[in-house]
């Protein structure tokens, strides 16, 4: 399959692509629970080469990642079969995904 290939239109894309990317409901409500506990932290924060936190706590040298489990790629909520015509490219973006989310996790 040729990496210029369009993505094609389907009811689910429109869906998909009116998710927010940042500030999601889970982001906001842990972000709500650690400022309530006193912490306090930066937003979306770069914490190395093409590694952006959701939220950083600066005085404990702590990234924090939220991962939704649809684009992460979760084991037990994840979609594991991808249907349609663009499910080669679903397949490749949430393999990138995952890789991008290991690479992440191991940034010192």
């Amino acid at each position: 399959m040729s990496t210029h290939e369009e993505w094609v239109s389907t009811p689910r894309s429109a869906q998909l692509r009116g998710r927010r990317i940042r500030d999601t409901e889970p982001e906001k409500a842990l972000r709500s629970a650690v400022h309530a506990l006193g912490l306090r932290f930066r937003l979306h924060r770069k914490v190395a080469s093409r590694c952006t936190a959701d939220f950083v706590l600066p005085r404990y040298s702590v990234a924090v990642f939220v991962d939704g489990c649809f684009w992460h790629g979760c084991p037990s909520h994840g979609t594991r079969h991808f249907r349609g015509p663009n499910a080669s490219r679903w397949k490749a973006k949430i393999t990138t995904n995952i890789e991008r989310d290991a690479r992440n996790q191991s940034c010192e």
